[in-house]
């Protein structure tokens, strides 16, 4: 019996969809001022030019480095910190329309797209199937 459940077990883990809970955020300090003045107005507008020259660095620099010290590209964090902050706003009540909008996507079905590929699911039902067991953690050096 024990072996069966066991068996069970390890099948339904082979088929467990991997969450990121935590987004990572880079140690080194011009690394971190670029990332921390994302997560205070996180849009998909975010130019990596931008963010590279207010780290003062080069944008290939900017990449190699970000990458090493999260181990995400910058666009996949980036994406990670847009739909955790997406999360909190649905979750407070707001419509996924106006969030999708307030975090500059174009269109709610370009928004509800790019929350699939993270998630595999719209917000509103990651959000009620999970509603008891989400949260998002930013996983900030200095706190």
């Amino acid at each position: 019996m024990r072996g069966l459940l066991w068996s069970i077990v390890a099948a339904e883990m082979t088929q467990a969809r991997s969450e990121r809970c935590e987004i990572p955020m880079p140690s080194e300090s011009r690394l971190l001022k670029a990332a921390r003045s994302v997560l205070m107005r996180p849009t998909a507008a975010i130019n990596l030019d931008r963010v590279a020259a207010r780290a003062g660095m080069s944008r290939r620099s900017f990449v190699r480095h970000f990458r090493r010290e999260t181990g995400l590209s910058f666009t996949q964090w980036k994406r990670a910190v847009i739909v955790a902050h997406a999360l909190e706003l649905v979750a407070s009540g707001q419509k996924v329309s106006s969030v999708a909008f307030d975090l500059g996507y174009e269109s709610v079905s370009a928004f509800i797209a790019m929350f699939r590929r993270q998630y595999g699911e719209s917000p509103r039902r990651y959000l009620t199937e999970r509603s008891d067991r989400w949260y998002v953690s930013i996983a900030d050096p200095d706190c």
